[in-house]
């Protein structure tokens, strides 16, 4: 299996979200217990004190011999769990897990964690990172709980380009929010703008948290596909952003659309990040999403 852990940076610079998925060769009952059961998670996460498995209960986790968390449990389903979350006293932030099953008889898990205010990025995305993994040792059995992943994210090189480099860019359009929200957040309103320069693009767009879109343009001989990461009607949708070509998918991208009230019209922004090294493929990026939203821009001014 291919243990590779995808990850996305959302939010803004003041209140980013880590996003992370990935497989594991269990079922979602399984890794539903690895996630609250005390005994399970000391072997994988850190040592728990009280029962992280009831609304309203709180707890706390040693993290190392150094640095103990606090928790309180605000969602516990069957498919679910959510915390907040504070690590040595620093103001607390928000975290969920979320299992299912997969079709190819696999489970997934993915972690979201709303950070609390500039909580460090790398620091909390490379300890998710090497997390997850130990979770893969665990259930599979295995007494290692290193591979590829975690060791290309230990020091944290992955959330440090991931935060480094981001594109944020804002068009004001001549559209109330609900017409622009109908146009980037269904198929049959992307179809109307996008790539529309190229005339056999063909859109789906499953749009609700973990649904799949697929952008394709076959004689341009591109793709852009992902899964939906968040979605708040009228004021945000995230995505994750994959170029699917003969090398295979690119990797760890995403992208953010707030929209705003500016009076009469709508204030759409844009930020796409991406493990840049620099800011080039930044600049790359904005010159599509300038000629992109203009597109848009042009379609809903009629």
């Amino acid at each position: 299996m291919d243990a590779r852990t995808i990850r996305a940076l959302v939010g803004t610079s003041e209140d980013p979200e880590l996003i992370l998925r990935r497989e594991y060769r269990s079922t979602a009952a399984e890794v539903r217990d690895a996630c609250t059961a005390p005994e399970r998670l000391a072997r994988w996460f850190g040592v728990v004190s009280g029962d992280p498995s009831g609304v309203g209960s709180e707890f706390t986790v040693q993290l190392d011999e150094v640095t103990c968390a606090r928790g309180r449990v605000l969602q516990c389903d069957a498919d679910a769990l959510s915390v907040s979350w504070s690590v040595d006293g620093e103001p607390p932030s928000i975290l969920m897990a979320e299992w299912t099953d997969t079709a190819n008889g696999r489970a997934e898990l993915t972690l979201r964690h709303r950070l609390a205010g500039r909580d460090d990025i790398v620091t909390a995305g490379s300890g998710w990172d090497d997390a997850l993994s130990a979770l893969d040792g665990v259930l599979s059995g295995r007494s290692d709980d290193g591979d590829a992943s975690a060791a290309r994210a230990g020091d944290g090189g992955v959330w440090r380009t991931l935060a480094a480099h981001p594109l944020e860019l804002a068009r004001t359009i001549d559209a109330e929010r609900s017409r622009v929200w109908n146009a980037i957040a269904s198929a049959d309103g992307l179809q109307t703008w996008w790539w529309r320069h190229w005339h056999d693009v063909s859109i789906v767009a499953d749009v609700r948290v973990g649904g799949l879109y697929r952008i394709a343009a076959p004689a341009a001989g591109i793709v852009v596909e992902g899964r939906y990461l968040a979605v708040e009607p009228f004021e945000r949708l995230a995505f994750e952003w994959r170029w699917i070509d003969d090398d295979g998918p690119s990797a760890d991208e995403a992208v953010e659309f707030r929209l705003t009230d500016a009076g009469a019209g709508t204030r759409l922004v844009v930020r796409h990040t991406g493990p840049w090294a620099d800011g080039s493929p930044a600049e790359s990026y904005r010159q599509g999403w300038e000629f992109t939203l203009g597109e848009l821009t042009a379609v809903l001014a009629g």
